[in-house]
């Protein structure tokens, strides 16, 4: 709940997910700006959500950042290699928490194509 909190002070609407097959359910259904992910969840652990996102061409570019309690150096790089785009380790700062989700919503929006110009 304190991520949720702190990101909804920012002006952010997170959906909290109780486990790993419900948030691959959201990915699959709702249009989404990033996600944040733990990697151990019930049913499905964090690391076969991201394998799924990046599999698929419509969620391919999803920014997701790991928070999580798995801190070893093999966790960070296994996170890493397989496309998060920031892995951050409990305790964690909430600052540090939101400045990395704003930095992932500027990098998609600055990605996303210009729409096509009215004549």
């Amino acid at each position: 709940e304190l991520v949720e909190t702190r990101l909804r002070i920012e002006g952010m609407d997170p959906i909290k997910c109780p486990g790993g097959r419900e948030a691959l359910e959201i990915i699959g259904t709702q249009p989404l700006d990033a996600v944040i992910l733990d990697i151990m969840m019930p049913d499905v652990d964090g690391y076969e959500v991201l394998r799924h996102i990046r599999s698929q061409p419509t969620t391919r570019s999803l920014p997701v950042i790991f928070l999580t309690a798995r801190s070893t150096p093999a966790d960070i790089e296994k996170g890493l290699a397989m496309g998060a785009n920031y892995y951050i380790t409990k305790p964690f700062s909430g600052l540090d928490l939101v400045r990395k989700v704003r930095i992932c919503l500027e990098e998609r929006r600055a990605a996303a194509p210009e729409p096509p110009a009215m004549r």
